[in-house]
């Protein structure tokens, strides 16, 4: 067997308290995100577009029984420090079992900067994180913290630029937050970016869904208009909660329509060796999606001008995987999907994790199936796609 044997394929970081003061620059810290204190005393960021701070609560719970979960008062103090100091995280690791992780950045975070209307903003605050990431976290062990580059969002020359910057630093694959060449949708200018992914030899990871850079200035805008966007604290609180946590089921399948868009645009027809990976979206729903997209091009391909020469499903089995947490019916329907497209994760140290009984929770989902399917779900197939043993 190979040295990664249980891989986490969707990991994250809390960022540290001083992350902007360390690696923005000086002249920038103004516009930096703010780390303030929530309505309970616990410690929280505000972002870019809102009038009330994202707290830390939900997003540091390794270890924490779900009747502990809060959303609010909770400190960095409270939290392991494995959620955001690298090293601590290869402590965290050791004890779970888990040989390597993929870190991705805080979205709500990357967002702050992503979302910004200065280019030079945007870079600044992109090339803090991606510094952060490969020369501070993942320096504790690169070969066990693999570090996925994030992509500005300004434009097709500098995501290009980008993903062959990133490759050249180490990154093991990269992330989009939105369509490389920066549009509402997928476009024929974004062929550069994966062409690029291609001659590097980096997979590209889609963390749920993209949003363009323009969208996100639309919604600040709104926000602001509106007072901004308030978090908690309003009178209809236990509402928007209980709201907020009945949308969660809603993101695994936000990328549905990505997946549409890349494979009926015939992406993968014209790069062959384009791996997407889809991160934090869950499987069990993807065996219908495929069945459906399948017939959809049985039933118009002659109309149509599909400019694809095989059905959606074989561009899916040869050139995309997705990743879930804890997801028994996706096991059960595994070959529909394919044994070789899923990867698990536990997103550590977000509250979807369950650190650090990991080998016990891939046990109970898995633990019925045949062994070699096993090993491959629980890191064989991340260690392969993302080129963990090169």
């Amino acid at each position: 067997m190979g040295k990664y044997q249980l891989v986490d394929a969707d990991c994250h970081i809390l960022e540290p308290r001083d992350i902007w003061q360390t690696w923005l620059p000086k002249k920038y810290h103004d516009k930096a995100p703010k780390l303030v204190k929530d309505a309970d005393g616990g410690d929280a960021w505000l972002h870019a577009g809102a009038t009330e701070p994202d707290p830390i609560g939900l997003v540091s719970t390794p270890g924490m029984p779900y009747d502990q979960f809060r959303w609010t008062g909770v400190t960095y103090d409270d939290a392991r420090p494995g959620c955001y100091d690298g090293a601590q995280r290869l402590n965290d690791m050791n004890i779970d079992g888990v040989d390597a992780e993929l870190l991705f950045a805080p979205q709500r975070t990357i967002g702050h900067f992503l979302g910004d209307d200065d280019d030079d903003f945007v870079l600044a605050g992109v090339d803090a994180y991606n510094n952060f990431l490969i020369e501070q976290f993942a320096t504790a062990d690169p070969s066990r913290l693999i570090a996925v580059g994030q992509i500005p969002s300004i434009g097709i020359d500098t995501a290009v630029d980008y993903v062959r910057k990133l490759k050249a630093r180490g990154c093991k694959a990269v992330i989009i937050s939105n369509w490389p060449a920066g549009g509402e949708g997928i476009s024929d200018d974004d062929d550069a970016f994966w062409s690029a992914a291609c001659d590097e030899g980096l997979p590209v990871c889609i963390h749920i869904n993209l949003i363009s850079r323009a969208t996100r200035a639309r919604q600040r805008a709104a926000a602001d208009k509106a007072g901004g966007s308030r978090l908690y604290g309003s009178s209809q609180e236990s509402k928007a909660k209980a709201k907020a946590v009945g949308n969660l089921g809603a993101t695994f399948t936000m990328v549905a329509s990505t997946i549409g868009d890349m494979i009926f645009t015939g992406v993968f027809e014209r790069f062959p060796e384009l791996h997407i990976a889809l991160i934090e979206t869950g499987i069990g729903w993807i065996p219908h999606l495929l069945e459906q997209l399948d017939d959809r091009y049985w039933r118009n391909r002659s109309w149509g001008n599909i400019p694809i020469a095989q059905p959606p499903s074989y561009y899916w089995h040869r050139n995309m995987a997705a990743t879930f947490i804890t997801d028994r019916i996706g096991i059960e329907v595994r070959h529909a999907t394919g044994v070789d497209n899923i990867m698990w994760s536990s997103d550590y140290p977000h509250h979807g994790n369950d650190w650090p009984y990991s080998r016990k929770v891939i046990e109970d989902m898995m633990g019925h199936i045949p062994q070699d399917e096993k090993a491959k779900i629980a890191g064989g197939n991340a260690a392969r796609i993302f080129h963990l043993e090169d």
